[in-house]
């Protein structure tokens, strides 16, 4: 091969990486966080939402959307008291 075809190959290499790189874009680190809530009931199921529910307020609160850019993370329960429930529960966002 002559020196001229490797240096327009290689130039054409060259130009096929750069149109690649400019047509993926800049990359865009994604961001997450994970969001805790308390609850407290004589139910269960009661202290369990209402843990879940402050959690997707403090997400709402910081700009995330809940419903598509969280995901279930997972509780925590107590039980300080016979019959009472104590629930931390955890979401983690992202986006």
């Amino acid at each position: 091969m002559s020196a001229l075809r490797r240096v327009v190959a290689a130039t054409a290499l060259v130009g096929a990486v750069s149109a690649s790189v400019l047509l993926s874009g800049p990359a865009v680190a994604a961001e997450t966080k994970a969001f805790y809530g308390n609850g407290m009931s004589n139910n269960y199921f009661t202290a369990l939402t209402n843990a879940n529910n402050a959690a997707r307020s403090l997400a709402s609160a910081d700009g995330f959307d809940p419903d598509t850019q969280c995901s279930h993370g997972g509780s925590f329960t107590t039980q300080p008291w016979p019959g009472l429930y104590s629930v931390l529960a955890q979401i983690n966002c992202t986006r």
